[in-house]
């Protein structure tokens, strides 16, 4: 067991950093695993082929314990992306999906709704409708009912939101949704939220941020209620069987749902994150989140700054939107860059993302940044 001080000690990212819903900085074990495994590239000895071949059931294992399926319901992805556009194409029937998601499902349920010529089809929440609620989702599924076109065979949210942070509560949606599909793309909420992933029957993810094991990593796993169901649409090689001697057909379970190999430094490098965070707990890294959010609070608060987000902590993760006055978010801009500090700023807000490596040093940044702007009126 690892105590969340030594997890911490494993993060090396410079003071100031307040970003990690954008990028997480890689770990520090991360870096090592590509150290060994690039050079193990490099030379190819005899067996090297057999190691870097290891890495996929190596980062499945692992990603099953975390989300609690077996290893042959997860398989690898890039990203999250391709996770949810292979998700999205093996899909039939109506898709409930809010407007206000991060582009990736939206994308690629419209997608698969053209290219399959209206076999799939977004039901939308329209944009501005709020947090993607129990109830909310239970009012949009009675109303498609009322209507005469109760087709809807799935519902896609976000763990979290990546523009207000709001943590869905997916077992709230699974209980309203009955046996429908529950799509959940868990990038903004993974390795931090203690989520309830039996809840689901899709979670898709990226390593790249609360991860922190750097781009091109990424897995999905399915449920056998969604391994029923979905057709493989984009499958490669990797993902079939039969060649070369016979016509390729679909490999059965997740693993249908491959394109093409996985780069197998990326494959240890995610494995390695996550080996890292079972050891620690992922509930032991959300309360030190829990507490770094807490200071966020305080600190806005100080100075009169809008928090967006929710204060429950029930519906929050590691992101604090804050909203300045009018006609101020440029000087709010300006004071953290010249203090160093590091967040996103878009739609007229800032959005400050802190992990269990932030550092008393890094909120005392935030906190000078936000006294040059208080005092800047």
């Amino acid at each position: 067991m690892t105590t969340i001080d030594e997890y911490a000690a494993g993060f090396a990212e410079d003071p100031g950093y307040l970003d990690h819903a954008a990028f997480g900085p890689v770990q520090t074990a991360v870096l090592e695993e590509q150290r060994v495994l690039g050079t193990i590239q490099e030379h190819m000895r005899f067996g090297a082929m057999e190691t870097l071949d290891e890495q996929d059931a190596r980062v499945r294992a692992v990603a099953a314990r975390l989300v609690g399926v077996r290893e042959e319901q997860v398989v690898s992805q890039t990203a999250t992306t391709p996770g949810l556009l292979h998700t999205a194409f093996g899909l039939t029937g109506g898709v409930l999906v809010a407007a206000d998601e991060y582009p990736s499902m939206p994308l690629a349920l419209a997608s698969a709704a053209s290219a399959t010529g209206g076999r799939v089809r977004p039901v939308v929440i329209e944009s501005g409708a709020g947090w993607v609620t129990p109830s909310l989702v239970a009012s949009r599924i009675a109303a498609a009912a009322e209507s005469g076109a109760d087709d809807i065979t799935a519902v896609a949210v976000s763990l979290v939101d990546w523009r207000t942070g709001y943590l869905a509560d997916l077992a709230g949606i699974r209980e309203v949704i009955g046996d429908r599909l529950l799509i959940v793309d868990a990038i903004q909420g993974f390795g931090v939220v203690d989520a309830p992933y039996e809840a689901a029957d899709v979670v898709a993810t990226g390593g790249q941020k609360w991860l922190h094991a750097g781009w091109g990593t990424g897995f999905v796993s399915f449920s056998d209620r969604a391994l029923g169901r979905l057709q493989p649409a984009l499958s490669g090689p990797h993902g079939t069987t039969g060649w070369p001697v016979e016509v390729p057909s679909v490999r059965p379970g997740a693993a249908g749902f491959t394109m093409t190999r996985i780069d197998p430094v990326a494959q240890a490098r995610l494995a390695v994150s996550l080996e890292r965070l079972t050891a620690v707990g992922v509930s032991a890294v959300q309360e030190r989140v829990a507490d770094r959010v807490e200071r966020v609070f305080q600190i806005a608060d100080e100075f009169g700054l809008e928090v967006e987000s929710s204060r429950d902590p029930a519906e929050r993760a590691g992101i604090v939107v804050l909203r300045p006055a009018e006609g101020r978010l440029t000087a709010l801009s300006a004071a953290l860059h010249n203090h160093g500090v590091t967040a996103s700023t878009r739609l007229g807000t800032v959005r400050v993302s802190v992990f269990a490596s932030t550092t008393d040093e890094t909120l005392d940044m935030f906190r000078d940044a936000c006294i040059s702007y208080a005092t800047s009126f």
